[in-house]
């Protein structure tokens, strides 16, 4: 079933627009510009993604501070937590620059979010 959702943050004058397909990212684009699949595409094959239908709030584990996430942005961070969680316990299955293209993805998408939940 394809799904496609657009987004707009009027405080950082942020468009995107993403296209997902049977829980996949089929496409994305920010403010206009086609998103590089590279490193979601290994992201979304990891036995830990999550693609989820509707969004959440996510928690920071250290401060406790609660943010709003739409589905792609709370996927996102799921992704950053778990494999960072599994990082620290010497389980290394992706490469370093996958968390770091996912997390400057957040980033760009939700600077508010990242800024919260990842920095």
């Amino acid at each position: 079933m394809k799904k496609k959702w657009t987004k707009y943050y009027v405080q950082h004058l942020l468009k995107y627009e993403c296209v997902v397909t049977n829980g996949f990212i089929e496409s994305l684009k920010i403010d206009g510009k086609v998103k590089g699949m590279r490193d979601i595409n290994k992201a979304q094959h990891a036995p830990y993604w999550i693609m989820y239908e509707t969004g959440g709030t996510a928690v920071n584990r250290f401060s406790g501070v609660e943010v709003k996430l739409d589905p792609l942005e709370l996927s996102i961070h799921n992704f950053c937590f778990n494999w960072l969680y599994r990082y620290e316990r010497g389980i290394a299955d992706l490469p370093v620059q996958v968390f770091d293209s996912m997390k400057y993805l957040l980033l760009a998408i939700n600077p508010h979010a990242y800024m919260e939940l990842l920095d």
